[in-house]
Parts: structure tokens; C-alpha cells; sequence
């Protein structure tokens, strides 16, 4: 296994909170999945929740640098015992696998992610 990139991003939780007032549904339609939204709506720290899952989404940006990826080919989700796990919605997902860590406090949000790709792909 071959580490290709690491990324990390950190936000301010107002951010998202202020996309979402100005811009309603919209902003998060463009920007989260369907699966995401509907898990965010279940925190009770909704705009935390997504803040980072958005960090995520542009930790996982600067760690493949110079791939074209848009929000919604990430797809942050938790597995069954809590754990948040990255899943690439393009092509790409079969090629490479995104680790994750996710921490976020009452205004902020920070994320980083690792992408590896197994030895033997190209």
C-alpha cells in the first residue's frame, strides 16, 4: 500500500451556518449528498455535524491535489459502529481508499485524510 496524498482542512462552523441561513436548501443540495443531509438532520449538533463533513470533503481535495473532484463525489457517512468513513462516488473509489478523522468543537471543525492505493494499481 502507497500513500498518494494527505489533507487537512479546518472550519469555522458559522461558516456553514451562514451558507445555510443565506443560501437555504440550495447550499446544501450542491454540497452534501442526500445520505449526508438525511444523517445530519438526526444530530442534534446539525451545523457541526456538517462542518465537518465539509472539512472533510476539502481535506480529501488537497490530498489528492491535482484530481477533479467535486463535494458531491465525497460522501461522508458513519459506519454501523459510529466511525465516519469516505467513499469516492466516482470511478476513482475502486482505485483508491480515503482514511478519515473528523473532530470538531463547539466553533470549529477540523478533518484530515490520508488516500492510499493498493501497490498493484496503476
Amino acid at each position: 500500500m502507497r500513500i498518494i496524498g494527505n489533507g487537512v482542512d479546518i472550519i469555522e462552523v458559522k461558516r456553514i451556518r451562514d451558507a445555510v441561513g443565506r443560501y437555504g436548501e440550495s447550499f446544501l443540495e450542491r454540497i452534501f449528498t442526500e445520505k449526508e443531509l438525511k444523517a445530519a438532520r438526526q444530530h442534534n449538533s446539525f451545523y457541526q455535524h456538517l462542518a465537518g463533513r465539509f472539512a472533510v470533503k476539502e481535506a480529501v481535495f488537497k490530498a489528492f491535489s491535482q484530481k477533479r473532484l467535486s463535494f458531491k463525489d465525497v460522501e461522508v457517512l458513519n459506519d454501523s459502529k459510529g466511525k465516519p468513513c469516505c467513499s469516492l462516488l466516482t470511478g476513482e473509489k475502486e482505485r483508491f481508499d480515503v482514511h478519515i478523522s473528523i473532530s470538531h468543537i463547539k466553533n470549529y471543525a477540523v478533518a484530515s485524510a490520508i488516500i492510499t492505493q493498493e501497490d498493484n494499481q496503476p
